[in-house]
């Protein structure tokens, strides 16, 4: 729905999503998402959320606030099932923005992280992606869209995946990803194969080689795309080349040059990027799909 006939159809039926109360309970609503996201939602702040809300991600959709609570509890390790199968669960929020198109629009993007200690080797997946939360006239939530950036993002735009895509890519962390709780780094986009995006808050421990007359250290937010054991110089620029056109198709800016860095389980390419906080833009405009 365009923003003017909806705010027509809004201020029609007594509602005005431009006044100073709406703007408060906006405000409200935004301060209560940071502190849900900052305790894994626990506390549920429910009276923020319509009775029939509806949740989707790229593996499951329900509906209603009990539904909903139930899923974050389930996640969190909260209730019996998420208590035998969870722990060490999170979730980061990066950044939550108003649409200036939309006044019943915010769009948050966040860093999710959890433990599957029903498996002896206990792997942890972790994900980013955005939320994109439509609220009412009285700032109720009424429908939350979550998107994945492994699964949905492509092109800088989010496209509707199939759910078995989903549950492809969470099974495949459980069989590889095995680790510890914290990493040395901010994971701010995984992209599956394609790329990461990693914030690094100190020098890395591992060997870096500089490449493509790159400097020696790079920035503290880079591209980073897997390498085949022993690549050759012209396999670690074929890579570097293929990440770099993947992260600008995305709207990332990237520095020139790369670096090859070996650490103690596979070897990597970094490219830096010029805008670090481009790294957690929010949700393009529209979908495909």
């Amino acid at each position: 729905m365009d923003a003017i006939p909806l705010l027509i159809s809004l201020c029609s039926s007594g509602a005005t999503v431009t006044s100073p109360s709406f703007a408060s309970a906006k405000a409200s609503l935004m301060s209560t998402l940071r502190e849900e996201y900052g305790s894994m939602f626990d506390p549920m702040r429910t009276e923020f959320y319509a009775p029939d809300v509806t949740f989707k991600d790229p593996m499951i959709a329900i509906s209603g606030v009990s539904a909903y609570q139930n899923n974050v509890d389930l996640l969190g390790g909260r209730n019996a099932l998420g208590k035998f199968l969870f722990k060490d669960a999170s979730i980061k929020l990066h950044t939550i923005t108003e649409d200036p198109n939309d006044p019943l629009k915010l769009t948050t993007r966040w860093t999710l992280q959890l433990c599957m200690k029903v498996l002896p080797w206990q792997p942890y997946a972790r994900f980013t992606g955005v939320s994109q939360y439509t609220l009412d006239e009285n700032c109720v939530v009424v429908a939350q869209q979550d998107y994945w950036d492994s699964i949905n993002l492509s092109g800088g735009g989010y496209t509707m995946r199939s759910p078995l895509e989903a549950f492809a890519d969470f099974a495949a962390q459980l069989s590889t990803s095995a680790g510890p709780e914290l990493l040395p780094y901010t994971l701010l986009r995984r992209g599956g194969p394609r790329y990461d995006v990693r914030r690094y808050g100190f020098k890395p421990p591992q060997r870096l080689v500089a490449a493509q007359n790159a400097p020696m250290q790079p920035p503290s937010t880079v591209v980073v795309a897997a390498l085949p054991p022993n690549a050759n110089a012209a396999a670690v620029s074929e890579a570097a080349a293929a990440a770099r056109a993947l992260a600008e198709n995305d709207g990332l800016a990237t520095e020139a040059g790369h670096w090859t860095v070996h650490g103690s389980g596979s070897d990597e390419v970094w490219i830096g990027l010029k805008d670090e906080g481009r790294a957690v833009w929010p949700m393009s405009d529209g979908l495909r799909g």
